[in-house]
């Protein structure tokens, strides 16, 4: 393949589709300690949480259709949270905390501020229907619902459900990533020898790589060599490889012609500004995705290439993407579609400084997405990409 060839993004989605990808191993976790890795399997709700009518708030728990017969009902004692919950009488009510399993019977609470409790009898000041300020069975979960799907990132609410639910272990891919950057002037970051540039970039993707176990596989030059070496090396025990600079289109791109060698390049650049220089191959069945060395271009690749890369290898989706409108008027006046990037508030979406170093502008934005050539009115519906936080 030409190392000058550009694919279409869509083409370029369609070759990571269609490629196989070696999954990478499986690993049985504890519970609390599966948050932020990828489930390897879909976790389905064994029971509904809760299994039985909760107080929503502090109050006094009744039967709606008593209070058409009692003028007042019959203070008849507390139920905390975890008890057993006792039969409720005709016209009587218990003070339940929030929480707490309603007495058998009861349909309603009336909250403490709204109830009058006088000489051991209760009155409700607000008009109250069945269901107020009750936790219905299966509100929060219901049973047999799908709580985490192959391919997740579990996050920690869902965590809590999990150990809500009684789960005591999870079954998680193991993803080893290594992290190369290559280039004769850029300086290791945890090893710094004095060359002009410090390499930053590969913080900020070992961050992004938290659901994964990453390992920063420091610096090379940008002799063949050196490159094919280090990719050697590294990815027999590795999962995928990302590789920052030496990326560029011209004739020095080095890491690519190395990749060409040792495996088969799926496609060499997009004609998507931002997104042009990152490419994907397969060497031995894991994947390389090229970064190109600037923060805002290096972050978009990563997401638009390697995240989909990732849910190919997991068999499932570890991206996530909301819809907005645009805020403002956009329009692209360059040579090729352009991604750019967006903060979203309210579900209006306003597109962020344009640059592929603007990296402030990474730490404001909410998601990205590829515009077209043109323009694009304002109040437009646009699909986001959301950056993972």
């Amino acid at each position: 393949m030409s190392l000058h060839k550009l694919t279409p993004l869509d083409v370029a989605h369609s070759l990571i589709d269609s490629t196989e990808f070696s999954k990478p191993p499986v690993e049985l976790l504890p519970v609390y300690r599966s948050t932020w890795r990828i489930a390897a399997s879909n976790i389905v709700a064994s029971r509904s949480i809760p299994d039985r009518p909760l107080a929503a708030m502090d109050g006094y728990a009744l039967r709606v259709s008593d209070l058409r017969e009692f003028t007042a009902l019959r203070f008849a004692g507390e139920v905390k949270p975890g008890e057993e919950p006792p039969e409720l009488g005709a016209g009587e009510a218990y003070y339940v905390h929030m929480g707490a399993p309603l007495p058998i019977g009861a349909d309603a609470v009336s909250r403490v501020e709204a109830t009058r409790v006088e000489g051991g009898m209760v009155k409700p000041l607000e008009p109250l229907k069945p269901g107020k300020d009750v936790i219905k069975i299966g509100e929060v979960v219901e049973e047999g619902s799908t709580i985490v799907r192959v391919g997740e990132i579990i996050s920690p609410y869902k965590t809590t459900v999990l150990m809500m639910l009684g789960v005591k272990e999870i079954p998680v891919y193991r993803v080893r990533v290594g992290v190369l950057s290559v280039g004769d002037e850029i300086d290791p970051f945890d090893k710094p020898s004095g060359k002009p540039i410090t390499d930053s970039i590969a913080p900020m993707i070992m961050g992004l790589l938290r659901f994964t176990e990453p390992y920063y596989l420091g610096v090379v030059g940008d002799r063949v060599n050196e490159i094919r070496w280090a990719i050697e090396s590294s990815l027999s025990k590795l999962d995928a490889l990302l590789t920052i600079g030496g990326a560029s289109v011209g004739e020095t791109d080095n890491v690519k012609r190395v990749l060409g060698e040792l495996g088969r390049i799926l496609f060499t650049g997009v004609p998507v500004s931002i997104l042009k220089r990152g490419s994907v191959a397969v060497v031995d069945g894991k994947p390389v995705v090229t970064l190109p060395g600037q923060c805002v271009s290096a972050a978009l690749v990563f997401h638009e290439f390697f995240l989909h890369t990732l849910s190919r290898m997991v068999g499932g989706e570890v991206r996530e993407y909301m819809e907005a409108k645009l805020a403002e008027d956009v329009e692209v006046k360059h040579r090729m579609d352009t991604a750019y990037l967006f903060e979203v508030v309210g579900g209006q979406a306003k597109p962020l400084k344009w640059g592929v170093g603007l990296c402030m502008e990474l730490a404001k934005a909410t998601g990205y997405t590829v515009l077209k050539r043109g323009y694009h009115r304002q109040g437009e519906t646009i699909i986001l990409q959301k950056l993972i936080r």
